[in-house]
């Protein structure tokens, strides 16, 4: 009897485990407006964005500043949705969506989509 009953047991605590990680599920975990966008690391993000947009289309733009953005905790790493201001070879100003997933203790940046 003991033997189900740890069984029963075990199966309660996974059931939580599971249940906890959908908690932070990327569909379920809603953006947040970031608080202060003049932290330099918000803006360290946009210029690499830039950059790295740059890099993968041959574009040549120039980051200005980002302008807007929200973060989203996909545990255990965020995602960040900027606004970026940026400047275009031919000198007009524009501003781009660049969603940027982070994950900090692999030192993991991806650029997902820069529009």
């Amino acid at each position: 009897m003991a033997t189900c009953s740890q069984l029963l047991l075990a199966l309660v605590v996974v059931a939580a485990a599971v249940d906890c990680t959908a908690a932070f599920d990327q569909d379920h975990t809603p953006f947040k407006p970031i608080p202060d966008l003049s932290v330099p690391r918000i803006q360290e993000l946009g210029r690499w964005a830039v950059q790295q947009h740059n890099d993968q289309t041959g574009d040549r733009l120039t980051f200005t500043r980002v302008n807007g953005g929200q973060f989203q905790i996909v545990a255990p790493a965020l995602n960040y949705l900027l606004a970026i201001d940026a400047t275009n070879v031919d000198g007009t100003a524009s501003t781009h969506s660049a969603l940027i997933f982070v994950q900090y203790w692999t030192n993991t940046q991806r650029l997902d989509s820069f529009n």
